[in-house]
């Protein structure tokens, strides 16, 4: 059984088929219809001015002889239309008695043509050569017939051959021109549509290149700012986003390997010292309940991460209400102040009331537990921690934490915003590099800003510090 295939000479070029090449094929149509509309218009009005222009010279002429054979009588009539003809002007000219006998004219008999019912007539005729050659040259002409009063007959006609021709050679203007849009907007259409189609035809390829797995490829650009250009931009900006996630996870997975191992062998280490121990109740029970300890860290670990997929996902948008962030400060340094004098280390809260704004209350409690954990935590002792609010000038509401501690490099200060990320010297200590990536996503949720910046500076030969503020730009709710 053998499949019959479309020839391939039959087969359009690709740029051919493209939607591109139909709407501007669909826009040479229109505008070379325009063209034609506009055109014939020109032609019916240069037709109409030409013809009335005859008629009217007609209608005027026949109107002198009106008169003469008013004034004159038929005798009148006939010694003007014998001067017109002798004097070889423009009008052909027929003179009859009531019984249609030719009286005086340059022409023997009126035309074969009918009439219509203003006796106006369309007609050719024969004009003599100048040089008395025999033959003639057959001519357009109009003209019209007009019965006088007495019973005669007066024939008037004009040459309009040059007239007729001025007005075929518009015709034949109107349709060329017409033809000339068109083929110019099929030509267009093809150039164009080709360019559009290599372009498109670049971005799936790079787009077929990134299913393959090549995730470095990128769409091309021209940078002309056009549409194409602007989806390549998107494109390759996606791309990048991309790839930085998969940078972040391949980073976050050996990081958490990293972390999690040592709680893991610890605990897989006391449960084994317990399983050794069995005859001691008392060390068994201890080994359990640093078990129990090593347990619990990993779920903190795992469910800040599930926290974290979830904020990111969007999923707490919709628990936002007014709250008063004064009274949610107070509420959290009051947590943290015995903390910090426990350490050794000042505490302060700075926040004036009624301060309020649009928010989960919860999370952005959360976020400034995070903030404040991190302070207490790297900030030595002897040192200090500000917790501080305020309205800004812009109007939106600032929360902002100080300490005294050894502060973040510029350099490193996006890189601790990722998940699972801790600086060297933050290794010994407890965590797991989530929190900041918390305070991130929590910021994001509510469509406020994360900034980083130098402390006070050095305090006791200790500094800079870091001041973190979350800036929600939202203002008051």
């Amino acid at each position: 059984m053998s499949e019959t295939a479309e020839p391939s000479a039959w087969r359009l070029p690709p740029f051919l088929r493209t939607t591109a090449f139909r709407l501007t094929l669909l826009s040479a149509g229109l505008f070379a219809l325009c063209s034609f509309v506009i055109l014939a218009l020109v032609y019916a009005a240069t037709v109409g001015a030409s013809m009335n222009r005859a008629d009217a010279a007609i209608a005027a002429e026949i109107a002198q002889i009106e008169a003469r054979y008013a004034a004159g009588g038929a005798q009148g009539a006939n010694r003007y239309i014998v001067q017109r003809s002798v004097g070889g002007g423009e009008f052909l000219y027929l003179f009859q008695d009531p019984e249609r006998r030719r009286i005086s004219g340059n022409i023997s008999s009126l035309p074969a043509a009918p009439a219509d019912a203003q006796g106006r007539v369309r007609f050719f005729y024969e004009r003599a050569p100048a040089d008395g050659a025999t033959g003639g040259e057959g001519r357009n002409a109009r003209g019209q017939i007009m019965d006088l009063s007495g019973g005669h007959r007066v024939f008037v006609g004009m040459d309009v051959e040059e007239e007729t021709r001025f007005i075929s050679n518009t015709l034949n203007a109107v349709l060329l021109a017409s033809a000339l849009a068109l083929g110019l907007g099929l030509v267009s259409g093809a150039v164009v549509s080709r360019r559009f189609s290599k372009r498109l035809d670049a971005i799936n390829a790079a787009a077929r290149a990134i299913r393959a797995g090549r995730l470095e490829s990128r769409a091309p650009r021209n940078h002309t700012g056009d549409e194409l250009d602007e989806l390549s931009e998107n494109f390759n900006a996606m791309l990048d986003r991309v790839e930085h996630l998969m940078q972040r996870m391949r980073t976050a997975g050996d990081s958490i390997a990293h972390d999690l191992r040592l709680p893991l062998t610890r605990l897989r280490g006391r449960l084994e010292s317990a399983l050794i121990e069995a005859d001691d109740a008392e060390e068994r029970e201890a080994a359990l309940q640093r078990a129990i300890g090593d347990v619990d860290e990993l779920l903190r670990t795992f469910n800040a991460v599930m926290s974290l997929a979830r904020l990111q996902a969007g999923e707490r948008r919709r628990a936002f209400e007014p709250l008063d962030l004064s009274a949610l400060m107070a509420d959290v340094a009051e947590l943290y102040e015995p903390v910090c004098e426990e350490k050794g280390m000042e505490f302060a809260l700075d926040c004036p009331p009624g301060l309020r704004l649009l928010g989960d209350r919860e999370l952005i409690a959360q976020a400034v537990a995070n903030i404040l954990d991190n302070a207490v935590k790297y900030t030595p002792e002897g040192g200090a921690v500000v917790l501080r609010g305020r309205r800004t000038a812009a109007g939106a509401a600032e929360v902002s934490v100080t300490d005294t501690g050894p502060g973040i490099p510029m350099a490193y200060r996006a890189r601790v915003l990722e998940r699972f990320v801790r600086l060297e010297k933050s290794r010994s200590l407890p965590g797991v590099g989530l929190g900041l990536s918390l305070v991130q996503a929590i910021a994001e949720v509510h469509g406020a800003r994360l900034t980083l910046d130098d402390g006070p500076g050095a305090v006791d030969g200790q500094g800079p510090g870091l001041r973190i503020a979350l800036t929600f730009l939202a203002g008051e709710g």
